[in-house]
Order: C-alpha cells, then structure tokens, then sequence
C-alpha cells in the first residue's frame, strides 16, 4: 500500500517539475525579446539624395498646337482636256515656272494660228489706211473701220493665246508635290486635281492660349517647339501674329508662329507641344520632380537631417548616421524632371530622391549617390 501511494507522489513531483521549467523556460524568453527590442538599432535604409536648389526660370506658355504650310495648293486645270504629256514624279521638288502637266491643245493652237495670222493681214491693211490717211486718199472711216479691225483681231489672238497657255499646268511656287492623281491619257475635267504642292520652308504653327496669357503675347516672341517624331529636339521659332479676338465660347486666343525649318525634317500636320518664351526671368527654388510624393493628403518630401548622437550610460557609442522627416511642400510649376517648390523647403536642404519607400519618420539612412539621376536641365541655377 505504501508502495502505491508513492507512485502518485513521484508523478506529481514530476510534472510540477516540468510546469516549472517550461513556465521559467517562457519568463526568461520573454525578458530576452524584450531586452533584444529595448536595444535593437534598425539597420540605415540605403538612399540617394539630391540639394534643394535656386535656378533662374525664364517666363514661359506652354501649349499644344499644329504645323500648318505657310503655301500649300492643290493643282488643277481651269479647262478640260486629255493629258497628252505628264513632266513631274510623285514628291519631286519643283521650281516656280515648271511645267507639270500638258492637256490635249492641237485645236486650240490651231486657232490661234488663223486669228494670228487673221491679225497680221488686219495689222498691214491699218498701216496701209493710215498712209493713205496723211496724203488725204481715204476717208476717216476707213481708217477708222481699218484700226477697229486690226484691235480685235489682236485680242482675238490674245484671248485664244491665253485659252492655250490655260491647257497646261504651271508650278505657281517652289516646293515639294505630293502623290500624282492622274495618268497619261486621262481626261480630266475643269477642276480635277492634279497634284498638291506644299512649300515647306518656313512652316507656320497654330496654337492657342488662355486668355489670362494675352499680356505676355508679343509678335516677335520667341518660341521652341517639339514634335514626338524628334523627341528631345527643340526647333527654334518666333511668334508671327496674334488673333484680334479672344474665342467666345472657349476663351483662348489664337496665335500663330513660324519656324524656319531649314533642315526641312518637320511636315504640315504635325503636331507639336509648344514653349513660349519670354525676356523675364524669376527665382526658383526646386528640386528634382522623382522626390517629390503625391497624395490626397497632400504633397510631401522626405528632408535629410544631420547625425544626431542619443547615447545610452552603459553602451557603447553607435555610428553616426543622418535621419530624415518628412515635410509637406507647396509645388509649382515644373522644368522637365525639376518641380519649384513655393513653400515648405529652403536652399541648402537636402532631400532623398530614391528610396522613399522605405522610409519612416526619423529613420536613420545610408546615402548612396554612386548613380547619379538623369534629371536634365532646369535653367540657370542661382546661389
């Protein structure tokens, strides 16, 4: 009996034991967490950094318009005919004065030979009154039936002349035909097109304003334009007029520039994004657009502060790393991959343009500015 209450006794003393250890195994591994997390540094988040700067921007409109031909016609005859002769190729340039297309002409040339001639005979029997007039052997209206004759006649043949002329097709300007509509042997009507002829040199471009921007518009203005065929290359141009009246009904104003187009790369049609610019410039403070974080809440920066060292009696002194906060800013207009900034940041600042993902505020962060950012020029910095 003694043997058997002892056995419960031993179970019992052995699972109070194991209780014990696993509860004390839980305190020491709650104190150790603990300790770990009182003492825990985070690592520095690895960013790249870019100053806070001052450049001078020139005033500047920006807007969206198209490339119109300053001359452009599409060519016709006045009379109709058969083409019996065709002088050009599918977008050949020309030269003013160029013959183009030759219209069946053999009756009309045929015509004015006999008025010519017709002409002519009336041309000998004037002259021929007219000598006879000075020596008083002919009467005044002979003479003057003669001078009527001989005046119709040759307006006859000048009509005829010009109805012959009217049988082919001349280029009216220098510059670049388009796609040929028609074939030899074809007969075309009064009005059928023939061919379009396009000048390309200057080209004229199209565009419209707001109205508020009417008081920086002045003809001679200079302009930048740039077209998706080219991206990256800005033509060169000037402001050539300014519409009278402002629209109505969308409020914008028209203008018109043009643009040399020498090397003549850009073609009618195009479409174009536009800079207006302008002698005045103003200070700017901006950094590069990539650090700047858009949200409902508004638009923030992340601004980098210097080490600040918080040493603890006992442990030894960590690495000094830079820390960062974040600011909300009041953002501008915007120069390529640069934003000004109007209010929240000042020169000399630094903010962290990669990264930003990563950040919370007052972490600690690594910079690391080994790949600079391609963020293109913004103007004229100013210290």
């Amino acid at each position: 009996m003694m043997k058997r209450k002892r056995i419960p006794l031993i179970v019992l003393a052995v699972i109070l034991l194991l209780f014990g250890a696993l509860w004390g195994f839980n305190v020491y591994r709650d104190q150790m967490v603990a300790s770990f997390y009182r003492h825990y540094v985070p690592p520095p988040v690895v960013v790249a950094t870019a100053p806070v700067r001052r450049f001078l921007w020139r005033h500047e409109l920006r807007a969206v318009g198209n490339l119109e031909a300053v001359e452009t016609v599409s060519l016709s005859p006045e009379l109709a005919g058969k083409v019996t002769g065709i002088f050009f190729h599918s977008g050949q340039f020309v030269r003013r004065g160029a013959r183009l297309i030759q219209l069946d002409d053999a009756e009309e040339l045929a015509t004015l030979e006999a008025l010519r001639a017709t002409s002519m005979l009336d041309r000998v029997q004037f002259h021929r009154q007219k000598e006879l007039l000075a020596k008083n052997l002919t009467a005044r209206s002979a003479y003057d039936l003669a001078q009527a004759s001989y005046r119709t006649a040759r307006a006859q043949a000048r009509a005829e002349a010009a109805i012959v002329a009217k049988m082919s097709i001349e280029v009216p300007f220098s510059g670049f035909l388009g796609i040929r509509l028609v074939n030899l042997g074809q007969y075309l009507t009064a009005g059928t097109a023939v061919v379009s002829l396009t000048r390309l040199t200057p080209l004229y471009v199209s565009f419209r304003l707001p109205e508020q921007d009417l008081p920086h518009l002045h003809v001679g203005q200079r302009i930048a334009l740039e077209v998706p065929a080219y991206p990256g290359h800005l033509f060169p141009g000037e402001l050539k007029a300014i519409a009278p009246a402002v629209n109505p009904t969308t409020r914008l104003i028209h203008a018109l520039a043009i643009v040399p187009n020498r090397g003549q790369r850009l073609r009618p049609g195009m479409f174009g994004r536009i800079q207006v610019l302008s002698r005045g410039r103003y200070r700017v403070t901006a950094i590069p657009r990539i650090a700047l974080s858009y949200s409902l809440y508004g638009d923030t920066v992340w601004v980098v502060s210097p080490p600040h060292l918080t040493k603890d009696p006992g442990q030894p002194a960590p690495k000094a790393y830079p820390t960062v906060r974040e600011v909300f800013v009041k953002p501008g207009t915007s120069r390529g991959q640069w934003v000004s900034i109007e209010a929240g940041l000042k020169p000399g600042m630094v903010v962290v343009t990669q990264g930003q993902v990563k950040l919370h505020e007052g972490a600690r962060i690594l910079v690391n500015n080994t790949i600079p950012l391609v963020i293109g020029r913004a103007g004229r910095a100013h210290p």
